[in-house]
């Protein structure tokens, strides 16, 4: 594999579209797959992967029939600079040029973000006594 600086990711790391599509169908499976936790902060986040996983499945398949080129500069993003998963740093700068269309408007939902892990953990931490 050639590598360029945006994706640097060692020649036998397999970045290619199929592979993530197999890795983001087993993991699907693999977050809906009984025994589900009984946690509810546990079950939620396995739902909410396995939704995310089912999404990131269809628009990759979407994309790799549309336009492969694009579909395997994905798949070389998400596999990383060292082939161990996407530089989030680098993501939420993408997010806040593309998404939020400023860093001020990222820095609130990092604080949303913020404020609804303490409340969660709080969750858990009461869930936890009355258990």
């Amino acid at each position: 594999m050639t590598t360029t600086p945006e994706t640097a990711v060692d020649d036998d790391v397999d970045t290619s579209p199929e592979t993530l599509s197999i890795d983001l169908a087993q993991l699907h499976l693999r977050a809906i797959a009984s025994p589900l936790p009984k946690q509810p902060a546990v079950m939620g986040w396995q739902m909410t992967a396995g939704s995310l996983t089912a999404l990131a499945s269809r628009l990759l398949d979407v994309v790799q029939h549309t336009a492969p080129q694009e579909a395997a500069r994905i798949a070389d993003w998400f596999a990383g600079p060292f082939g161990d998963g996407p530089d989030l740093e680098e993501h939420h700068d993408w997010i806040a040029d593309r998404v939020a269309g400023s860093w001020g408007v990222a820095e609130e939902w990092i604080q949303d973000a913020r404020r609804l892990a303490v409340e969660a953990q709080q969750a858990i931490e009461a869930h936890t006594k009355e258990s």
